[in-house]
């Protein structure tokens, strides 16, 4: 008995048969892919070209990042130094600083302009009561971050940015 599928002629035609089988995937799988992607492309143009009709200055909000680096809480007087760094991807300038004993809810420093700007990738260092001594009212004891109504408590310190955001930190003295 003879092989059927032993004639030459046979097996060529079952390679075009696969050769064309896969070229009409192709044409398929690629006319699809294409008619997607274009769409894609289009949507995402059309989202950009909606953006650029929106505020900058509101844009630039959701932007804005800071990090409470240290808070130090100077010994013997009421001076206090808080390191910010801006890890946004815009300057940011800080409005006002305030601080509450978390304890008792004294409030130590209540709304005090600061009016500083932190640089892109960059950090600062704020400076409260050091020259005026006005900023921070510690009215308990001694009036110093050593008085024991001070030193065993925890501070939230809150600073607002001229754009509007709030960042916020727990620091306690000599501990942070």
């Amino acid at each position: 008995m003879k092989n059927v599928f032993s004639n030459r002629f046979l097996k060529n035609r079952r390679a075009v048969s696969q050769v064309m089988g896969s070229v009409v995937i192709l044409g398929i799988v690629s006319s699809v892919g294409s008619v997607i992607l274009f769409n894609g492309m289009n949507s995402i143009s059309a989202f950009t070209y909606d953006l650029s009709f929106h505020e900058a200055s509101k844009n630039q909000i959701h932007r804005e990042d800071l990090v409470f680096e240290h808070v130090r809480f100077e010994p013997n007087t009421d001076n206090l130094e808080i390191d910010l760094a801006n890890i946004g991807s815009v300057e940011s300038t800080i409005s006002s600083i305030t601080i509450i004993n978390i304890d008792n809810q004294e409030i130590i420093t209540n709304w005090v302009d600061i009016d500083q700007t932190i640089q892109l990738k960059d950090n600062r260092q704020i400076i409260l009561d050091l020259i005026d001594d006005t900023q921070i009212l510690l009215v308990q004891g001694t009036g110093t971050w050593n008085d024991p109504a001070y030193v065993n408590s925890e501070y939230r310190i809150s600073l607002t940015t001229t754009r509007g955001n709030f960042f916020t930190t727990v620091a306690s003295p000599f501990n942070t």
